[in-house]
């Protein structure tokens, strides 16, 4: 009776140190699943935030050129308007100047660089 008890008890045991390891591993692979997900997840969302970025740099790029481009043709049409050629007192060009010089269109004009201080 005590053979067949102490048989039980260590079936019982194997029984149960099994269902643990059955559940843990069940755990782990719950996990993984997860984890696996979580990953492909954020992979599509960098994916798809680069896209965005991209998408913006260019729309600001060619906002930026377009508005270039209009502060190019606005400066010609000054300089061939009429009485263009008259002179303009030296404080009101240094104020227009340094006004234009502020847009990205004239940053680089020879009129706008400054000569370093001596």
């Amino acid at each position: 009776m005590i053979m067949g008890l102490r048989s039980t008890l260590i079936a019982g045991a194997i029984a149960l140190v099994l269902a643990l390891f059955l559940l843990a591993q069940c755990q782990h692979a719950r996990t993984a699943g997860a984890d696996a997900a979580l990953s492909r997840n954020v992979a599509g969302a960098a994916v798809e935030s680069g896209s965005d970025a991209v998408g913006t740099v260019g729309s600001v790029g060619a906002s930026e050129a377009a508005i270039d481009a209009t502060g190019r043709t606005n400066d010609a049409e000054i300089h061939k308007a009429a009485g263009a050629d008259q002179g303009v007192p030296a404080a009101v060009d240094a104020a227009g100047r340094n006004a234009l010089c502020l847009r990205a269109a004239y940053r680089l004009d020879p009129r706008c660089l400054r000569k370093p201080a001596s």
